[in-house]
This record gives C-alpha cells, structure tokens and sequence, in this order.
C-alpha cells in the first residue's frame, strides 16, 4: 500500500529580544552605526521572557534545531530545547551594518538600521552587505535548511530578521509552500513545507 509522506517542514524564526545596555539605546549619528552594531551583536537576550507557546511546540517537534552563532540567537534556542542539543550555524548569521554611514545627524537607532538596510539593498557589489553576496548565502542556508529537512523531516531554525527575509525567498524559490511576508518581530516565525513524497506500507 502506498501512504503520503508527512511534509518536510521548515520553521524560521527571529531571536528573542535583545537586552540591550542603555546606551546602545541612546540616538547616534551616522557614523556611529558600526560602533552601535558591535554593541547590539555582542548582547544576549532578556531574561525572563519566554517564546511564544507556537514556536516551543515546534522546537520539541523538530528533528532539529539550528541557530546562528550568535549569542542572542543561541540562548534563544537555548529557551526551547536543551543547550547541548543546538546545532550553531554560522551561515545563518545576520547581515551586518556599515562601519560608518556618512552623517552628523542624530537618530534613533532603529532608523539608521532602517536607512543603512536601504542603503544595503541599493548596493549589488559583492561586498558582505550587497544584495548579491546576501542573496547567494540565502541561497546556500537554504539548500542546508533543506537538506536538514530531508534528514529529519523538520528543522526550526533561529536566525535573524533582515537575513531570514532572503531565506524565506529563497525557499519558495525552490518549491516550499509558506508566506510570502516575513514577520521581522522578536521571537516572530514562519512555517515552510514541501512534500515528501510517498512511501510503500507492506
């Protein structure tokens, strides 16, 4: 007798929030922005809080659980299944910023992310940061995700929220069914599957 497979399933996700000091919360000008990501890539997460009740039941679900190398990425997954249990995985590291962006202006944080992300994706070298070099590795986390899926039949990865955007893309590019928008909030996740295919039952 020949039986559907259960989908290969795909689980991206963003960190928990980060516990930032206070002063990486303070306006900056431009040209402190790399000085400010430095800052923000070296946090953990704040204690206390847990992931949302969906993305838990997935984590124990999941034949496995990657994380950036990050350590906010890291002790994210290390609040839904046990440390020692995480496959870190560098490639699923955030894209990174500017050291400096060319400015005197005094802004929030959150708008010279927003800035220097535009700035980002209007860039096609080959750089770090360029949309070519980010959407090749997208293109490669996706193949592994896929691969991980293939031999566990589901995967949660915890990654970031401007990087697991050209993941996501990526993956439906290759055929996974999921959403088109990428949520980009603390401890947000989406949910990719493909068909496994059948199997024969004697």
């Amino acid at each position: 007798m020949t039986v559907s497979a259960p989908p290969r399933r795909i689980v991206l996700a963003r960190h928990g929030r980060p516990d930032l000091p206070a002063e990486a919360r303070q306006p900056i000008c431009g040209r402190e922005i790399g000085r400010w990501y430095r800052s923000y890539d070296a946090s953990g997460i704040v204690a206390g809080v847990d992931a949302p009740a969906a993305l838990r039941e997935a984590a124990r679900a999941a034949g496995c659980v990657v994380a950036s190398d990050t350590r906010r990425a890291i002790e994210s997954a290390a609040r839904l299944i046990a440390a020692d249990t995480i496959r870190v995985e560098a490639s699923l590291r955030e894209v990174g910023f500017p050291e400096s962006l060319d400015s005197s202006l005094r802004l929030s944080p959150n708008l010279w992310v927003l800035i220097a992300r535009a700035a980002q994706m209007l860039d096609r070298d080959d750089d770090e940061g360029g949309r070519a070099a980010v959407r090749a590795r997208a293109a490669a986390v996706a193949d592994r995700l896929a691969q991980l899926a293939a031999d566990h039949r589901s995967v949660v990865a915890i990654g970031h929220g401007w990087f697991n955007r050209f993941v996501a893309r990526e993956l439906r590019r290759q055929g996974w069914h999921g959403p088109r928008f990428v949520r980009s909030g603390y401890w947000s996740s989406v949910t990719y599957e493909r068909a496994a295919g059948a199997i024969v039952v004697a």
